[in-house]
């Protein structure tokens, strides 16, 4: 035989709590990815860039988004790290249940394409975490780290896609499957650190022109078109690696997901579009009120969005390769 003799079945509530658990902890797993990604988008795409006079309304605001970025960027790489273990649990449980798990963990994390990708998210975690601690003390090699930590998350969340096909041979679609993770963490991630930076930044003089939090607003959705039309290009060539046909869209759980996220990816574009013609003028305005009740339901697209793609990448392409049993019953050496 080549397996061994199938554990008894837990009892279907404790499955049900298990796979809940699971789809939790890889939601909370791609949330500190983006908020890791989008922490470093919006500090070199977003505020360094902004156009706002020198002055001390430069100067203050440049303090407040400083401990913003720097705050969330080292949560953001924490929380990475922490969920990385809890996340490689998740992905072995997943797998052929006829072994233990310490054998299906062992064969992820050592004879597996996955288990490199889990040793590439470490490794990113690790440097990203140095560099904002370094950069929190004003370090110039700080940045430097935080920036070469995010081809890195490409790699590691690339080669972490889909655990179903953590045993195939390497083909193009983790390249797009990391773009696509770095490019969700840009436009999206560096949303949220603007919605925090909505809630914390105040007008600091009567002119319209210099308000800081229309300039940021401003400069980010120059720059949200290009980063929203990478995203959707970039996951729809990694959806074609996954995909065999067009049926597969209808006719399997994973393409209905698919095209439930593009949809709502869709909306989120619409929103993206009306927020760069008017946003801008509601922050410069008295309407910031309802510019904070548009950005927050926006907010609340994105979250929509992460829980889709976690459930996403837990569901098994249409192209999937059947894992063999073989990889679990010996451990690996060396």
């Amino acid at each position: 035989m080549l397996a061994q003799k199938a554990p008894p079945r837990d009892h279907p509530r404790v499955e049900i709590v298990t796979a809940l658990g699971i789809e939790l902890v890889g939601v909370l797993y791609l949330l500190a990815l983006v908020v890791l990604v989008g922490a470093t988008a919006f500090h070199f795409l977003i505020w360094r860039r902004t156009a706002l006079p020198l002055g001390p309304v430069r100067e203050a605001t440049d303090a407040q988004m400083f401990a913003l970025v720097v705050r969330w960027g080292t949560w953001g790489a924490a929380a990475y790290l922490m969920l990385a273990l809890p996340r490689a649990m998740g992905v072995a449980a997943m797998l052929d249940e006829r072994f233990p798990l310490t054998a299906r963990l062992t064969a992820l994390m050592l004879r597996s394409e996955w288990g490199i990708g889990f040793a590439a998210s470490v490794l990113a975690g690790v440097i990203a975490f140095v560099g904002y601690l370094l950069a929190a003390r004003r370090h110039p090699i700080g940045w430097g780290l935080v920036l070469t930590s995010i081809p890195i998350v490409a790699i590691g969340a690339g080669l972490q896609s889909h655990p179903f096909n953590a045993f195939s041979t390497l083909t193009m679609a983790p390249i797009f499957d990391g773009l696509h993770a770095v490019g969700v963490g840009g436009w999206l991630g560096s949303f949220f650190l603007l919605v925090l930076a909505e809630r914390q930044v105040q007008v600091h003089t009567a002119s319209p022109w210099t308000d800081p939090m229309g300039a940021i607003i401003d400069r980010y959705f120059r720059v949200s078109g290009a980063l929203g039309t990478a995203v959707l290009l970039t996951g729809l060539f990694s959806s074609a690696t996954h995909l065999t046909g067009f049926d597969d869209i209808q006719g399997s759980p994973y393409g209905r997901l698919l095209a439930g996220k593009v949809g709502i990816v869709m909306i989120l574009l619409a929103f993206n579009e009306y927020h760069r013609r008017h946003a801008e003028r509601l922050a410069r305005t008295g309407e910031r009120s309802q510019l904070a009740h548009t950005l927050r339901f926006h907010a609340a697209l994105i979250l929509l969005v992460m829980a889709l793609t976690a459930l996403l990448v837990d569901t098994p392409p249409p192209d999937v390769n059947e894992v063999r049993s073989e990889v679990f019953r010996t451990a690996p050496r060396g």
